[in-house]
């Protein structure tokens, strides 16, 4: 077994505590001569973790360059995962349940089972529409932030070059090996301030203001994780620029007439000719002709007026273009300056439609900071 350190340089201004980062992470990503841990090994696993001696990131390789030894490197890994949060891309699905299973198999304490884990992939998968991205490989997320590869490879052409490297010893193979392996992990270190979008999308923010007029709703936002990829992206109901330290939501306004829908319907009296209901004990004085027992789709008052739109019941009265409509609307009153918990509520609730459902125009802006 070759073991390998070398110092890992974290390219961005901002410290990696600030994207949710602690010192007992291991960046973590196994290469493996194939898909089923029954008829393949592990060939070289790689990490990037915190030394607290050298007081730095050291990214460490364990190489495997004789197969029978799969037991022996996954003894020296065993210490090193202990009370560890395992971060990697996709590897919920494929890298810690394969080193899970190797570990049983060789009758070993499984560090694997209880270690935490954070699935870069599976956080992110939910965004892919704001990325702008037709698939969410790891290689297309490092497009999108920028992140360069020297290695061309993909990991099944690299079973062959290990082969090839077992009979020749050849140092450029070995090389070619080590050096995808320490890109799949530098880049998902380029990745790891991507994670400020499902923070944001979690609640992880603070409404600092609301300003409203007659023409829109904008909400002042300051994001508990920075932006560190600005980007601004826009959908039905609202449109969110994101900086850094700042976030701008705005929701156009609806000047409109919409319906007030009363929920106990059985005590009114619908009106055909108006086109409203009302109560029954005023109702009991209109000719029976002209009015009938109100249903839920039609007990409503109407209402002329400034409306936003929300996309579940935050702000009350709700109103409605129609019975069961979506969204509901709300009107904007003065008190509502004050009510801070509810525009959080209302910010996260659009913001999450925003990104999971209604995505139409994304971009990513000109002012990103410079890695």
């Amino acid at each position: 077994m070759i073991k390998v350190d070398t110092k890992c340089t974290w390219n961005y201004e901002m410290p990696l505590e600030v994207f949710g980062w602690n010192k007992n992470d291991v960046f973590l990503d196994i290469e493996t001569t194939g898909l089923s841990w029954r008829r393949s090994h592990l060939y070289l696993i790689g990490a990037v973790f915190y030394d607290h001696e050298k007081d730095c990131l050291i990214l460490r390789q364990w190489f495997l360059d004789q197969p029978a030894n799969e037991k022996e490197l996954l003894l020296d890994l065993l210490g090193f995962l202990h009370a560890k949060r395992l971060i990697q891309y996709n590897g919920n699905s494929f890298d810690l349940p394969y080193l899970s299973h190797k570990f049983d198999f060789y009758q070993l304490e499984n560090p694997v089972k209880s270690a935490l884990s954070l699935d870069l992939y599976q956080k992110l998968r939910p965004y892919q529409k704001l990325f702008g991205l037709f698939a969410m490989r790891q290689k297309d997320m490092e497009t999108l932030v920028g992140f360069q590869r020297k290695d061309t490879f993909s990991g099944g052409e690299l079973v062959p070059v290990y082969q090839s490297y077992l009979q020749s010893g050849d140092q450029k193979l070995l090389s070619a090996l080590l050096t995808h392996n320490k890109e799949d992990l530098t880049g998902m270190l380029s990745l790891f301030p991507l994670l400020a979008v499902p923070a944001l999308a979690d609640g992880a923010f603070t409404v600092e203001h609301a300003i409203c007029s007659d023409k829109q709703l904008i909400l002042s936002l300051i994001p508990d994780v920075p932006i560190f990829f600005p980007f601004s992206v826009s959908g039905t109901f609202c449109t969110l620029k994101a900086t850094p330290e700042h976030c701008t939501l705005t929701i156009p306004a609806r000047t409109a007439v919409l319906k007030y829908y009363f929920s106990d319907y059985r005590q009114y009296y619908y009106l055909p000719e108006e086109d409203i209901a009302i109560h029954k004990s005023v109702g009991a004085y209109v000719d029976p002709h002209h009015r009938e027992k109100a249903k839920a789709s039609n007990c409503y008052q109407k209402k002329e007026g400034i409306f936003f739109p929300q996309t579940e019941p935050v702000f009350s009265p709700c109103f409605y273009e129609h019975y069961k409509g979506f969204p509901c609307y709300f009107q904007w009153e003065d008190p509502l300056v004050s009510q801070k918990k509810l525009q959080h509520q209302y910010s996260l609730l659009m913001l999450q439609y925003l990104f999971q459902n209604d995505v139409s125009v994304y971009s990513f802006l000109s002012g990103d900071l410079e890695s």
